[in-house]
């Protein structure tokens, strides 16, 4: 296995272990021409691609890594295999043709998840660097960042918290504002069976298209009780600009590394 650089990677306080979902399926459109030769996870930051650093984040509590691909798929798994043999990695794939968010690449995903593991899911333009605890359900929930960090100010979905509890999921309807307080897509689950069940049953109810935060995220947490993580050390790239910001945020810390 390759030379890792360790950005705060997670740890259990109980020693638990996880199936680890990497939701990277995506054909990336917003990042062209960026996307047109390689999928979003093998894009540079700094010294590293963005799997680099996600991988590095969570290998200390992954039992089964389970990434979701489809546009690139063969390319990113050959660069896991390579570099992260010994975490035996898992890939879902999916038909480009037939990509419909991240919904659909996570039930793909659950296929491979053991329902005796408690779940992490994240998405793969999400650089998290700040400390998760991952021993309670739990979801992300973006802050203002502070500098170099980048954190998109226009999420789709807003988190409703209540003493510390994400209570509901709701529909961003100001995208033109600046807003905090969005789902990360980061989300820790540990009733793996109920999350399945979840998935499987919106997938069924939407036509195979079940949304990732308003069906299968915000039904999990009407049934269980989950702390909301407030997040603020990320470095979020899911455009150019941000991609751009990213770049040289990154290339800043590894330069005074």
């Amino acid at each position: 296995m390759g030379i890792m650089v360790k950005r705060s990677p997670s740890f259990s306080i109980t020693g638990k272990k996880f199936n680890v979902i990497i939701l990277a399926a995506g054909v990336g459109a917003r990042l062209k021409p960026e996307t047109d030769f390689v999928p979003k996870p093998l894009i540079e930051l700094g010294k590293q691609r963005a799997i680099d650093y996600l991988i590095q984040k969570y290998q200390y509590i992954s039992e089964r890594l389970i990434i979701a691909t489809g546009y690139g798929a063969d390319i990113l798994e050959y660069y896991v295999r390579g570099k992260y043999s010994a975490l035996n990695p898992i890939f879902s794939k999916e038909d480009v043709s037939e990509l419909a968010g991240p919904g659909r690449s996570l039930v793909y995903a659950l296929d491979h998840a053991s329902s005796k593991l408690p779940t992490l899911i994240t998405f793969c333009d999400y650089i998290m660097e700040d400390y998760i605890s991952v021993d309670h359900d739990a979801l992300g929930i973006s802050q203002r960042p502070k500098p170099p960090y980048v954190v998109d100010p226009h999420p789709k979905g807003l988190a409703v918290v209540e003493d510390g509890i994400v209570v509901n999921l709701v529909e961003n309807k100001h995208l033109d504002r600046t807003i905090y307080g969005g789902f990360t897509g980061l989300a820790i689950c540990h009733n793996t069976t109920l999350l399945k069940s979840i998935a499987y049953t919106k997938a069924l109810e939407t036509g195979f298209k079940p949304d990732y935060t308003f069906d299968i995220i915000k039904t999990y947490i009407s049934r269980i009780k989950t702390i909301a993580l407030p997040l603020s050390r990320m470095f979020e790239f899911g455009t150019p600009i941000m991609l751009k910001k990213v770049r040289e945020s990154l290339g800043e810390q590894v330069a005074g590394d």
